[in-house]
């Protein structure tokens, strides 16, 4: 059974957010669906979508976490978590999270997972809205966000891009997130997907923010997800994993 999902109204997104002022991008009638971190320390900055949509949703964010205080601090909130990102901050892990406060399905932030832990909180009653990959001690670690509701979510990791636009064509999947690494000089992605009617999608790596723009113009087409990252070869260079979802039911 393939779930439909409807273009929002409106959208933007942003990049090259000054970490002190993510609340610039927080406009009225906007909600915040999507935070990127990408760099360390004085080369942090954040990118972001924003959807305008007909609902009562209030879109807050909560910013450099540490993962002993993520649970306390999402619970004061009063609101569920819809993305998550990761980096480190002198050396410690911090996570930063978009949240609504909206009457949507629960939610649940999991840390610390390798891929077989990625694949086991999948279920029919579970989905994977979110998640984050972060290196530790140079092993791939994973954040995800659940949801409860109907799934389920098929979860593709470590596989070249070619693999993985392979698996999501031949299986008549819709990629929902696609998070990149590095690996010994490769780069791998994992994917989480599902059978959705979107009409028509894309998903690109390796984008500056330019061609990010000429992507979604040429395909008429609006960014489901976006992740961002900066590369070995050049720290000031930016590069963007972007999904888009074609603007037409």
């Amino acid at each position: 059974m393939k779930f439909s999902r409807k273009p929002p109204a409106s959208w933007f997104w942003s990049h090259d957010i000054d970490p002190a002022h993510i609340h610039d991008v927080m406009m009225p009638g906007m909600h915040l669906v999507r935070l990127s971190v990408y760099g360390n320390d004085k080369r942090r900055r954040f990118a972001s979508i924003s959807y305008a949509e007909e609902s009562e949703i209030k879109s807050i964010y909560l910013q450099d976490i540490a993962v002993t205080d993520l649970d306390d601090n999402i619970a004061r909130t009063g609101a569920r978590p819809i993305s998550i990102t990761g980096n480190k901050i002198k050396d410690q892990l911090r996570f930063s999270l978009a949240l609504h406060k909206d009457p949507g399905p629960k939610t649940t932030v999991y840390t610390d997972l390798n891929e077989a832990g990625l694949n086991q909180l999948i279920s029919p009653q579970h989905r994977i809205s979110d998640f984050t990959v972060y290196i530790v001690d140079g092993t791939p670690k994973y954040a995800a966000i659940v949801e409860e509701c109907p799934g389920p979510s098929i979860v593709r990791a470590r596989v070249s891009a070619a693999e993985l636009e392979v698996h999501l064509r031949d299986n008549n999947l819709t990629p929902i997130r696609v998070r990149g690494f590095s690996e010994g000089g490769i780069r791998y992605f994992t994917a989480v997907a599902e059978r959705v009617d979107v009409a028509d999608w894309h998903w690109y790596d390796n984008l500056d923010s330019d061609t990010v723009a000429q992507k979604l113009d040429a395909n008429n087409a609006y960014p489901f997800d976006l992740d961002t990252y900066r590369t070995e070869d050049d720290v000031h260079a930016v590069r963007f994993t972007v999904i888009m979802y074609s603007n037409h039911n």
